[in-house]
């Protein structure tokens, strides 16, 4: 058996490549849009892709299976209630694709998603009887289970007893050697508390998954539709274009632009969208920007604040970022990029033209200005459970997400005022800066390093329910050391600074195999249409 494991950071989308030792023939189960990058690896191993699976209708990324089937000549496999508006084999509970010395079963698995399937996939050279592995979707995830509320929370309510009958009688008796494969790992929306190992096994799974822990249906329940983070609002996006059949994506060619043609652009409706760090962005930006860096949530926030229908312009660190943007960026639809900022930052004030800043704070600068300066404002945009856990005396809250900034005016924050904006690194709060500062506010600034530095500081802390302030020398101790009491960690997406990559399995399977290719540190995505990089 060969098997290779595909993984998009911030996404945490997942996806697989199986052949047969046998016949070389091969199965892509949950491919992204970028199609290239299975194509290839299947040359690379000798292999002819023959079936092109999903598991369900996918709510957070534009799926690739309808183009990479078309374009190998592959057949097309999905659950029969998925309602795909375009020919493709439609399976039930119970069938089977057979590949050489390899069979897969299909395991109906609503809960995710309405029409969520499975597939346990037996080596029959070895046993007919038990299968090796499953291909889990976005049932069973490694330490979580995918979010039954994605398509809202009435129905959601219908899905959640339906993903534990789908765990407890289709996915756990499979066996505790069965390694899990799933399709959302950690970053992704689609779960609460995913783990940022990539594979696990059923039995592990069953001793260490807080979800699977809970003691009846009803706690199940209660679990899995309470304390999610918010949905994207490009998500309602997804799942229509799924089901039409996302056409390939395009590849526009490198377009620099002079710094008089960006000026007009954003004058005339197009957003800036500035991808550098929040520093770069902090000490100068074209007027009005949109901050969101290229690092592993770029796609989500641009998809959760940016519509898709108007263009955008960017500011790159460097014009080689811009294959990696745009490759990116297609994969939720977001394909009107009109070009890029020739010459970066250095031409626009080359030019004379204005910039704006946000000036960087670090925690204890930013704790000496709450206590000397009464016209500082604090505002923190981090989740619910974030704030939840602690949050600098004074600060107002709301969260950064689809109803950011509207909400701003309700917490009675001034816009002649300085605004200091918090989240958990620094990444979300520079986001959320760029916003309020083109709904009018004049002095916004950004915390370095976010709540991390301030209780690394051994700084001040108030909780909501209790309004205490937690001394200095009650700090929390160092992220090395820090033990939460809550078996599942809240959701935070505000990673620490890091450009994205695009990596395969860096984990070999508890039984033998082919080796496990791997082309680790490679860009998030080749240039689509080119080779892919090694």
């Amino acid at each position: 058996m060969y098997l290779e494991q595909f993984f998009v950071e911030g996404l945490g989308h997942q996806s697989y490549l199986i052949g047969s030792d046998t016949t070389r023939e091969a199965v892509v189960v949950d491919p992204r849009r970028d199609t290239l990058v299975y194509v290839n690896a299947a040359h690379a191993a000798g292999l002819r892709i023959r079936f092109v699976l999903e598991t369900h209708v996918h709510n957070d990324v534009l799926s690739g299976a309808k183009l990479l089937a078309e374009s190998v000549r592959a057949e097309h496999v999905a659950s029969a209630e998925a309602g795909l508006r375009f020919p493709y084999r439609g399976v039930r509970d119970g069938d089977t694709l057979e590949l050489g010395e390899l069979r897969l079963r299909v395991l109906r698995t609503p809960g995710h998603t309405p029409e969520h399937v499975s597939y346990s996939v037996y080596d029959t050279a070895r046993s007919a009887e038990m299968p090796m592995l499953v291909f889990s979707g976005g049932d069973l995830l490694v330490g979580a289970v995918g979010r039954p509320d994605l398509l809202g929370r009435e129905l959601g309510e219908t899905l959640a007893p339906q993903l534990y009958d789908s765990l407890h009688h289709k996915l756990l008796p499979l066996g505790d050697g069965v390694t899990v494969l799933p399709t959302h790992g950690s970053g992704s929306l689609c779960g609460r508390g995913i783990s940022s190992t990539r594979t696990s096994t059923i039995g592990y799974e069953k001793l260490t998954n807080p979800a699977l822990r809970q003691p009846d249906r009803e706690s199940f329940v209660r679990f899995v539709l309470d304390g999610n983070p918010g949905i994207p609002t490009y998500y309602r996006r997804m799942r229509p274009g799924n089901q039409e059949g996302a056409a390939a994506p395009q590849a526009p060619q490198p377009r620099p632009l002079p710094s008089g043609e960006v000026q007009h652009l954003a004058g005339h409706g197009a957003i800036v969208l500035d991808t550098r760090g929040h520093v770069a962005f902090g000490g100068g930006h074209v007027p009005g920007a949109t901050n969101v860096g290229l690092e592993a949530m770029l796609v989500t926030w641009v998809g959760w604040l940016l519509p898709p229908d108007v263009p955008l312009v960017l500011v790159l660190e460097r014009e080689s970022d811009w294959d990696t943007v745009i490759a990116a960026l297609a994969r939720i639809g977001y394909e009107r990029i009109l070009g890029f900022l020739q010459g970066g930052m250095e031409s626009w004030v080359g030019a004379g033209l204005p910039i704006e800043r946000v000036e960087q704070l670090s925690a204890t600068e930013l704790d000496l200005l709450r206590q000397d300066r009464p016209e500082m404002q604090i505002l923190d945009v981090r989740t619910d459970a974030e704030w939840a856990e602690g949050h600098i005396p004074g600060a107002r809250h709301a969260p950064l997400g689809s109803s950011f900034p509207a909400t701003v005016p309700e917490l009675g924050l001034d816009a002649t005022r300085p605004v200091a904006v918090v989240c958990g690194s620094g990444y979300r709060s520079s986001i959320a800066a760029s916003l309020l500062q083109h709904r009018g506010f004049v002095r916004a600034l950004n915390l370095l390093g976010g709540m991390d530095a301030w209780k690394q500081a051994g700084l001040p802390l108030e909780h909501p329910s209790t309004g205490v302030g937690t001394p200095p020398t009650m700090a929390l101790p160092t992220r090395s050391l820090r033990r939460r009491p809550t078996p599942v960690a809240p959701y935070s997406p505000c990673p620490r600074p890091r450009r994205l990559h695009d990596t395969t399995a860096r984990w070999r399977p508890p039984f033998p195999a082919s080796p496990i290719r791997s082309n680790s540190g490679s860009p998030i995505a080749p240039p689509l249409g080119g080779p892919l990089p090694h």
